[in-house]
């Protein structure tokens, strides 16, 4: 019984030298959508190498002032993909065939009900016929501006779109009152 425990022993295979662990930054705490990142949003972490996700960032520089496209968990390794520019420069889809298209809510309160993420019909009534017009769906809410001093014309909202219905929605908004319904 010995005998064959010890050739059933030897037989496994043996570990490894234990790789090096490369820097990577993670997400110091829970973070939500559209977050602009700042020093104390991340952490540094070793993690070994053949675990690192593809474009992982490792320095604070690399992601300070940087937006967050999606969640992020604590402790949840930050990659490129994940990140959208600067936040004076994000506003962008990400996808080379939608534009990120600006349009003004004709309720400015609405806005305080997105965020960087979220999924929304934009809808339209139509001036002549009364009619509401559903623009477009699904379309994803890239940036939501603050409050301005012009409450008179709304706030302004940022929504990704196919190149295709992306002019149709901004002309539209600029002659239409146009309001969102959340998905």
């Amino acid at each position: 019984m010995l005998a064959t425990l010890a050739a059933v022993m030897a037989l496994q295979p043996r570990p490894g030298p234990a790789s090096d662990g490369v820097p990577v930054l993670v997400a110091a705490r829970d973070l939500a959508p559209g977050h602009v990142l700042e020093p104390d949003d991340v952490a540094r972490r070793t993690m070994p190498a053949e675990l690192a996700p593809g474009g992982v960032l490792s320095e604070v520089d690399e992601a300070t002032g940087r937006v967050l496209g999606t969640a992020s968990r604590s402790g949840e390794p930050l990659t490129d993909v994940r990140l959208a520019g600067p936040a004076q420069t994000a506003l962008t889809t990400g996808d080379p065939r939608h534009a990120a298209v600006p349009i003004r809510l004709a309720d400015p309160d609405v806005a305080d009900l997105l965020h960087p993420g979220r999924r929304v019909d934009i809808v339209t009534t139509a001036t002549r016929s009364g009619n509401s017009s559903v623009l477009a769906e699904q379309a994803p809410v890239i940036a939501v501006r603050p409050t301005g001093d012009r409450h008179d014309q709304g706030r302004l909202i940022v929504v990704g779109l196919p190149e295709g219905l992306a002019p149709a929605v901004a002309a539209a908004s600029l002659t239409q009152s146009v309001t969102v319904t959340l998905r």
